[in-house]
């Protein structure tokens, strides 16, 4: 099993390996009579020249301008894992570099090292939030075990080195262990904003994600269906480049996201744009665009089908939720299944809030038949909602044929339009909220 030895312990070696380095390099004074030789000899007992930051750096294997930010954090990780007492955290002080520092923060790390016992969470040990400037200026997080993590800012250099900037504490340690790091000024922050409102909507955490949206703008069935559409398409945030920003301004900041499939290849982007109403206001989410991510979902959901998503717009323009139906029939998929349970957890919030259910057909068949399975369609969605806990009082059906598709039923020389009829055999979920 590896072991590590103290970080006192280990700078004070370093530095006599590097002393006796720099002894060994010296010329050969054999030649030189003995008293002249104990003369030049330095006493054991003299204190050794106090060691600069980068010195320092140099010593413990780091540089405080770095080629690669993930090994620099990997460092700093390891540092905070093991400090305990105060020389402990002048070690990573100095290492960070002061500069990046200002005294009350340098006293809070010693503090927060020794009263606390700083312990890195290992499952994620450290993250990448975003990128404020692409490839040029990003921001890091080092996870606390209780998930307060400690966030640097760094910055790219004229000579293609990265140095850390800026770090922000937190300003106290969480109590319990959390799901979630617990950014600082994520309220005044944009960037921090944008990526604590995604994991909580990935969560789906949905109350939480509601407070984070401008209501007016930002419809609940869009965080459903952005719910949906993750995990349908086993889409996760992309670890190397999660977040950047496309512009920052005082009042307003916009973000590509960056999303992977599964096996971590890189699938597709969507945006986010954040407002305020000034400099001392909260920020909110004012828009998010998905027209990017829709377009790969359908290639890999529904075979390049892009009429075939769970996220349409109504007739009034308004977001609607959409599940699809096979032919002919009125009965629940596993997929369908999937949908309807995010959307239960929105519906939960509110006992007070009512939804309409709507269901609609191809248009083979006659209208009665159709008119029939279209009220089939929407009774199974409303049965699906109550034997999930929703009360029946919150749920409003309707049922209308084949009388509104989507697509046409028929292409325009009259044959069979099977991707229209597919469309078109669909519940929609209007979220009157």
């Amino acid at each position: 099993m590896k072991t590590h030895l103290p970080i006192s312990v280990l700078c004070a070696s370093l530095v006599v390996i590097s002393c006796s380095k720099k002894q060994a390099e010296e010329p050969n004074t054999q030649q030189n009579d003995s008293a002249q030789s104990q003369r030049e000899s330095i006493p054991e007992t003299q204190p050794l020249d106090p060691q600069t930051s980068e010195e320092m750096a140099k010593d413990m294997g780091m540089v405080l301008d770095f080629n690669h930010p993930e090994d620099y954090m990997s460092k700093i990780v390891e540092l905070i894992q093991q400090a305990k007492t105060a020389n402990d955290a002048n070690t990573i002080i100095e290492l960070i570099g002061e500069n990046s520092l200002t005294q009350e923060q340098r006293n809070q790390l010693r503090t927060l090292i020794t009263e606390n016992g700083l312990k890195i969470n290992l499952s994620t040990p450290f993250e990448k939030i975003g990128e404020l400037k692409a490839s040029q200026h990003a921001r890091w997080a080092i996870n606390l075990k209780n998930n307060s993590p400690i966030v640097l800012d760094v910055k790219r250099n004229t000579a293609g080195k990265w140095k850390v900037e800026k770090v922000t504490l937190p300003e106290k340690l969480a109590l319990a262990d959390s799901e979630s790091p617990q950014l600082p000024d994520t309220q005044s922050d944009a960037l921090n904003y944008t990526h604590t409102f995604l994991n909580q909507l990935l969560k789906q955490d949905f109350q939480s994600a509601k407070a984070m949206v401008d209501a007016l703008n930002i419809t609940d069935a869009k965080l459903a269906g952005l719910c949906i559409i993750f995990e349908e398409a086993s889409y996760k945030i992309d670890k190397t480049k999660p977040l950047r920003a496309l512009f920052m301004r005082d009042t307003a900041a916009g973000f590509y996201i960056n999303v992977t499939s599964s096996d971590d290849q890189k699938a597709a982007q969507f945006s986010i744009i954040t407002q305020r109403d000034n400099k001392e206001a909260d920020w909110k989410i004012y828009e998010i665009n998905l027209d990017q991510l829709l377009g790969d979902y359908a290639q890999r959901v529904s075979g390049g089908d892009i009429h075939y998503t769970p996220l349409l717009k109504n007739p009034q323009g308004e977001d609607t939720l959409a599940i699809y139906f096979k032919f002919d029939s009125e009965e629940l998929t596993p997929r369908t299944e999937k949908q309807l349970k995010i959307v239960t957890h929105l519906l939960k919030l509110d006992p007070s809030k009512a939804i309409t259910i709507s269901g609609h057909t191809d248009a083979v068949g006659g209208k009665q038949y159709n008119n029939a399975l279209s009220f089939k369609r929407a009774t199974t969605v409303k049965n699906y909602f109550i034997n999930q806990g929703v009360l029946p009082a919150q749920i409003i059906t309707e049922s209308h044929g084949a009388q509104h598709p989507r697509l046409p039923n028929t292409k325009e020389d009259g044959s069979d339009n099977p991707e229209g009829r597919r469309a078109n055999r669909r519940t929609e979920i209007y979220l009157d909220f």
